[in-house]
C-alpha cells in the first residue's frame, strides 16, 4: 500500500507515542503537512497567548476526537486513516485561530497562502487520495473471501463462530447476506465468553474465523502461532482474501 498511510505490522500493544505518530502521519495525508503545522502553531497560540476563554476553547475542543484513534492504536488496532477525518476540521480551525492572532494586514495573505498550500498538498479531486484508496482496498479481498462465504452458506449449522471484531467486523457484516447475524459470533464484546473461547475454543465454539494476512494477522492468528494446541480439534475448511475458516472436527 503506497502513500505512507498503511502500517504493515500490528503489534499487540503500541506505545502511546507511536500511536500519536500514526495519527499525525494520517492527518498529514488527509490535510497536508502545512495545515497540520499551522494547526499545531495555532493550538499553541491559543494556550500561550491571552484571549477570551470561549475563543480558546472552541477550536481546542475539536481535538478531542483524537482520543479515539489514540486509544485504538495504542491497543494495537489496525491503522485506519478514516479515524483522522474529524481532526481535519480541528487543524483547520486551530490554524484559523492562529491566523487570527496575526496583525490584521497579515491575516488575509496568511490565509490565502495556507489555502493554496493545502490544495497543492491534498488536491480535493485527486483519484488516489488516502480515503478513496483505503475505501477500495477491500474490494479484491472481498471477492477472494467469497470462497469462505459460500462454505458458510452451505455448511454453517447455527453454532457459534469465534472471530475478532477488531479485524473481521467488516466481514461479519458481509455474512449478513447469507443470513448470519452478529449474535452468532463470539468476539471481544462478549467479555468472559470471548476470554473462555480464547483459552479453550473447542469447548465454546464450533467454528473459528482468522484474519491471517492484514498487518501480520489478528489476535487469533497470533494465538494460533504462539500456542500449537490452539487449533487442536479444528480442521481448516476454507480460505480466501486472507481469512481462514476452521471447523470443529466431529
Amino acid at each position: 500500500m503506497s502513500g505512507g498511510f498503511f502500517v504493515p505490522e500490528n503489534p499487540a500493544l503500541r506505545e502511546p507515542l507511536t500511536a500519536l505518530d500514526q495519527i499525525v502521519t494520517g492527518l498529514q495525508e488527509l490535510a497536508g503537512s502545512a495545515v497540520v503545522i499551522a494547526g499545531a502553531i495555532g493550538g499553541l497560540a491559543c494556550l500561550a497567548l491571552p484571549g477570551p476563554r470561549a475563543a480558546i476553547a472552541v477550536p481546542l475542543v475539536l481535538v478531542l476526537p483524537a482520543l479515539l484513534p489514540l486509544s485504538a492504536f495504542t491497543a494495537g488496532h489496525p491503522f485506519r486513516i478514516r479515524y483522522m477525518v474529524p481532526l481535519v476540521a480541528a487543524v483547520w480551525a486551530l490554524a484559523g485561530a492562529g491566523l487570527g492572532r496575526l496583525p490584521n494586514r497579515w491575516q488575509l495573505p496568511g490565509a490565502a497562502i495556507l489555502l493554496i498550500l493545502g490544495l497543492i498538498q491534498t488536491p480535493p479531486f485527486e483519484s488516489r487520495n488516502p480515503m478513496a484508496t483505503e475505501a477500495q482496498r477491500e474490494r479484491p479481498l472481498q471477492r477472494a473471501r467469497e470462497t469462505v462465504t459460500r462454505y458458510l452458506a452451505a455448511e454453517h449449522d447455527g453454532s457459534p463462530i469465534l472471530a475478532s471484531m477488531g479485524s473481521l467486523g467488516h466481514y461479519m457484516q458481509e455474512t449478513a447476506s447469507i443470513g448470519l447475524s452478529l449474535r452468532q459470533f463470539v468476539h471481544e464484546g462478549n467479555g468472559d465468553l470471548w476470554a473462555g473461547a480464547l483459552e479453550q475454543p473447542r469447548s465454546h465454539v464450533s467454528w473459528i474465523l482468522i484474519e491471517e494476512m492484514a498487518e501480520g494477522g489478528d489476535v487469533l492468528a497470533v494465538r494460533a502461532k504462539s500456542e500449537k494446541n490452539f487449533l487442536d480439534g479444528f480442521v481448516r475448511v476454507a480460505e480466501g482474501g486472507g481469512v481462514a475458516l476452521y471447523r470443529r472436527s466431529r
